[in-house]
């Protein structure tokens, strides 16, 4: 008996202490999205959103996420149960969307205690249509607050402080601005770069002007100006010259689709590549996700691989002869990528190294001047004229900070 029990005893503390030594020794599991942002997606990706900093939004080429708050991770069987999205508010930020959609509904709730049930702002998908938005019909009483949306926003953005979002809400509120002002007061802290007044985004605003000024999120509210002054003082009423595409993978889109003969709007990642090329500027996605292929589609600059500042002396841009870009060694010789004031492009009549770049191009003679692509519209012009080269120097590098590229 004590046999048995000693063998027992010490069978015992031998199973533990091997799960424990199994334990130490195993690595936590990855996180798949961090994955992702090290990945050359990922990074091309956010190499691009570093290159557009000095170029209008309106030249831009930005993925976004369409019904953002319509998502997964917060469906049960009381709402969101047509979800859009796969990812938290959060985490499809982390992914790389920079365009965010949020539907404010003034509508009824049952949060809380039974007394304080009555009617908020709550983030709602009515699921039936634009013209019958106003009307809440498809929203649930369970339906999370705006409140909760605009908190993982600024979240992200306070983990993020040098990144620039487009932050769109869908106006259902009823004309209950002042709330829906209250909340981004609250939660948003000053990170909204104010529009002074009922007008569209302007044409020429750049992220490096909002980060300038200490914002971070450029707003835009639809449904016309507000009465309200702060409100009014605070968001765009419009895009202007910014183009956005979107689609729909709801099942409430199919069933109406069916019903009315239309066709399912969907994106893939051709669509994405397409889009970008015909000089659309964002482009909303429907299930956005860190293995999805229309992430690596929005990749319109660096060439698979690239930049990988080979031999540790390669931070000068080139575009290949297919268009996509690779880092060089700035002491090499090609001819240089040449912009004028109009947005045509030219290509100088000599070679040299990527410091003469702008003596190059000036020669060119009216207002040309060594430029850089900062969306796929402009990269494709400036390959159509190349010819036959294969090299051309553009004005971007990240010579004053390996792995931050700057253009122009």
């Amino acid at each position: 008996m004590k046999t048995t029990l000693k063998t027992t005893l010490v069978f015992s503390l031998g199973m533990l202490a091997s799960a424990g030594a199994l334990a130490m020794s195993s690595t936590p599991p990855s996180d798949p999205i961090t994955d992702f942002q090290n990945s050359w997606a990922g990074k091309a990706l956010a190499h691009q959103r570093s290159i557009d900093m000095n170029s209008p939004l309106a030249d831009n080429s930005m993925l976004g996420s369409h019904n953002t708050y319509n998502s997964s991770v917060y469906s049960d069987p009381t709402r969101y149960i047509d979800p859009q999205q796969k990812h938290s508010i959060y985490d499809q930020l982390r992914i790389g969307a920079r365009f965010v959609e949020l539907d404010a509904h003034w509508t009824a709730h049952t949060h809380g205690w039974p007394w304080e049930w009555g009617t908020d702002l709550l983030l709602c998908h009515s699921g039936i249509g634009t013209e019958w938005g106003d009307l809440h019909v498809g929203c649930s009483l369970t339906d999370r607050r705006v409140s909760d949306g605009v908190q993982e926003v600024a979240n992200w953005l306070n983990d993020n402080p040098q990144e620039v979002i487009i932050l769109y809400f869908e106006d259902h509120t009823d004309g209950h601005h002042q709330e829906l002002l209250n909340i981004l007061n609250s939660k948003l802290n000053g990170k909204i770069y104010a529009s002074n007044g009922c007008k569209s985004i302007p044409s020429n605003l750049t992220k490096a002007q909002v980060r300038a000024a200490g914002k971070q999120v450029v707003l835009w509210k639809d449904s016309g100006c507000s009465d309200n002054s702060g409100m009014k003082n605070l968001a765009f009423t419009g895009l202007g010259d910014i183009g956005r595409t979107w689609e729909d993978r709801t099942a409430v889109g199919a069933i109406g689709a069916f019903f009315t003969g239309g066709a399912v709007n969907r994106i893939e990642s051709a669509d994405v590549v397409q889009a970008f090329k015909n000089g659309v500027n964002i482009v909303n996605l429907d299930k956005l996700t860190y293995n999805d292929g229309r992430m690596a589609a929005g990749v319109w600059s660096w060439d698979n691989g690239e930049p990988n500042n080979y031999n540790g002396n390669q931070d000068c841009a080139v575009q290949w002869g297919n268009g996509r870009w690779d880092d060089a060694d700035c002491n090499s010789n090609y001819h240089f990528a040449c912009e004028d004031n109009n947005g045509n492009w030219a290509i100088s009549a000599w070679a040299g190294r990527w410091t003469d770049g702008a003596q190059a191009c000036s020669q060119l003679g009216g207002s040309y001047h060594f430029a850089a692509p900062t969306n796929s519209k402009a990269n494709e012009a400036l390959k159509a004229v190349k010819g036959g080269m294969s090299h051309v120097w553009l004005n971007a590098s990240d010579r004053a900070q390996e792995g931050k590229w700057v253009a122009n």
